[in-house]
């Protein structure tokens, strides 16, 4: 702001005359050119020159400092906002590839049970265990053999228990462990023949 100072005739002898004096803190915006007459005029000081391009500066590089702090946030919110998109898409890519794979597998399994499967048709009950339960399955004599002494096994499909060649759901299990539901070892321990079940021993926690 300017101020104003009135002179007397007492202070030059002459008429009354009206002197502007500016802000110290507007010397600067008028430029150097003013702030030079100002003080060789001796209307402003040098230290009140300084002072106020020294308050200007101060200003400015408060208003740089705040904009930078803005700008950095801004890049800040928009590289959270990228990070968050790049780990949605990894995890959707990583659901799309286990999908893909479990089709890729069951697709495996469906063509070695296909090309392998033996038809269970007979009178013969055999017993076995799925998930600590007991299961059942009518088959011919010739397949109670297979499926005692290792030659043949169950597994499972869809819900349904099927009958391959021990050489098959080794294949199936190398792909799907859980699959396999019967596999007993080639060597089988003297067992007493009044004994229906004895090879088949029966877990502690089994439930029934």
């Amino acid at each position: 702001m300017v101020k104003s100072i009135l002179l007397n005739k007492r202070d030059r002898g002459l008429l009354p005359i009206l002197i502007c004096i500016p802000d110290p803190k507007e010397v600067n915006i008028v430029g150097n050119s003013f702030k030079d007459q100002f003080l060789k005029k001796g209307l402003v000081t040098q230290k009140q020159a300084n002072k106020a391009i020294n308050e200007k500066n101060v200003s400015r590089s408060k208003k740089r400092n705040k904009k930078t702090r803005e700008d950095d946030e801004i890049q800040r919110r928009i590289q959270l906002a990228r990070n968050e998109q790049a780990a949605r898409n990894r995890e959707l890519n990583r659901q799309r590839n286990e999908v893909a794979k479990e089709k890729e597998v069951q697709g495996q399994i469906r063509q070695i049970i296909k090309q392998n499967l033996i038809e269970v048709e007979g009178d013969n009950s055999f017993h076995f265990v799925d998930n600590k339960k007991i299961k059942k399955l009518y088959v011919s004599k010739e397949i109670v053999g297979g499926l005692s002494n290792g030659k043949m096994a169950i597994v499972k499909q869809d819900e349904q228990y099927l009958v391959v060649p021990a050489k098959a759901a080794r294949q199936i299990q190398d792909r799907k462990a859980e699959s396999l539901i019967l596999l007993n070892s080639s060597v089988i321990k003297e067992l007493d023949p009044d004994d229906p079940y004895a090879e088949f021993p029966i877990p502690d926690d089994l439930e029934w």
